[in-house]
């Protein structure tokens, strides 16, 4: 009896042989060798391509970081400004409200100090309720 393979089980690849098949290797072979060429020009391309674009990512952080810093410099400028233009108007307003001058414009006007002091008393205010609820407060104030 003659051993026969099963016809479920799987058949191994053939192998080629003969011109074809050393044709088709010689195309690949060519192939491969044309890409192998031009694959150390293609890494040194990229490689620059990426040290490229870090360096203009670099330069643009840096310029960045230089205009916050004109800018940080600018306003530190402008609050020096602002605060002796507070000091010196804070001066002048001191200058405007103190009593010498006050008692001049007065003298001035022909007024005069009075010679009995009127002292008024203002009733108090009514208190609120403690506690209670706002509808409660509201008929409260209401007269």
């Amino acid at each position: 009896m003659i051993a026969r393979p099963l016809r479920d089980a799987p058949e191994a690849p053939r192998r080629r042989t003969g011109s074809r098949a050393g044709h088709g290797a010689v195309t690949r072979r060519r192939a491969r060798s044309r890409r192998d060429r031009y694959s150390a020009v293609v890494q040194i391309v990229a490689t620059l391509g990426v040290l490229t674009l870090c360096v203009f990512v670099y330069l643009g952080l840096m310029a960045n970081v230089t205009r916050m810093s004109y800018e940080l410099t600018r306003n530190a400028q402008t609050r020096a400004k602002l605060i002796d233009e507070t000091t010196r108007l804070d001066e002048r307003l001191e200058g405007l409200e103190s009593r010498e001058r006050l008692a001049q414009i007065a003298k001035s006007l022909g007024m005069k100090e009075s010679a009995a002091l009127t002292v008024a008393r203002l009733p108090q205010p009514p208190s609120a309720p403690h506690g209670g609820t706002f509808l409660a407060a509201l008929t409260a104030w209401l007269p």
